[in-house]
């Protein structure tokens, strides 16, 4: 049980709602949403290394729903840092890892998941570190650009791992980070449970831990030494149904003017681009 706030420590928090059986509050202090039950990392091992037995099912669903997204984000970083040094944390089988490279990065994985490391070394070429981050201990100023892919809402200590990216990102190196958008999945849950759906994921508080809004996650990354680049709407996935892909796409484009026009995040992720000051 958490006691106080996994982003700045406060333990001032309100109750928000009972999500998946797990109470979620948000931090009085800094914004962030989080679940006050939290799994040990031994848990955290054991689910991940559960979840990414069936190579085959994941083999299938990330090499169909991830390329489009990874093209868009990797266009972007390389906008910022067009080559170097990148370790993608939370790795996972490897696909962004291994798209990385091919454009030019030397790139290092690092992935909690044995069998999907084990994927990523085996079939992707890749060097991958099993375990966390600080467990790698990679050396102070290893790299230029840090990824962590849809992973910070898994972590327990949030503020912690990103800590230990600063220190091992060089002078003026990119952090690229994207999470789910806490108040677009708020307002979804809202609402599916007003009308009484039964089936759907809502926050998904057993698996997604921190719940990030754009002015938490950017003002927690400048107290920590970040300079912000670029916030914006974060790709979506396609998973090669054409019509409920053409939506997403379309929504995303929406999501684009808006921020654009107005500087609102409807999106439902957020993708982040900053400087190690």
């Amino acid at each position: 049980m958490r006691t106080s706030c996994p982003w700045c420590g406060s333990e001032e928090r309100r109750f928000l709602i009972v999500d998946d059986g797990v109470p979620v509050v948000a931090c009085v202090s800094c914004g962030i949403a989080y679940a006050l039950v939290i799994p040990t990392l031994e848990a955290i091992r054991r689910y991940y290394t559960e979840q990414f037995s069936d190579e085959r099912h994941w083999e299938v669903v990330l090499s169909s729903a991830r390329p489009w997204l990874h093209r868009r984000l990797l266009s972007r970083i390389m906008h910022y840092r067009a080559q170097g040094e990148l370790v993608d944390i939370g790795c996972s089988f490897g696909h962004f890892a291994s798209m990385a490279r091919r454009v030019g990065y030397k790139v290092v994985g690092v992935e909690i998941s044995e069998p999907a490391a084990m994927y990523a070394r085996t079939r992707m070429g890749l060097s991958v570190h099993i375990g966390t981050l600080e467990e790698a201990k990679f050396n102070d100023e290893s790299f230029d650009v840090v990824t962590l892919i849809d992973v910070l809402e898994h972590i327990v200590e949030p503020a912690k791992t990103l800590h230990e990216v600063r220190r091992i990102l060089r002078r003026g190196g990119l952090l690229v980070l994207r999470v789910p958008n806490f108040k677009f999945h708020w307002i979804k849950t809202l609402l599916l449970r007003a009308a009484k759906r039964k089936h759907f994921i809502g926050l998904d508080s057993r698996n997604h831990i921190n719940h990030f809004t754009v002015r938490s996650l950017t003002d927690g990354l400048t107290k920590m030494g970040f300079k912000i680049l670029e916030v914006r709407p974060g790709a979506p996935n396609i998973y090669g149904r054409r019509f409920f892909d053409a939506l997403r796409i379309a929504y995303w484009a929406v999501a684009l003017l808006v921020n654009a026009v107005f500087k609102w995040q409807i999106g439902n992720s957020i993708e982040v681009f900053a400087l190690k000051a």
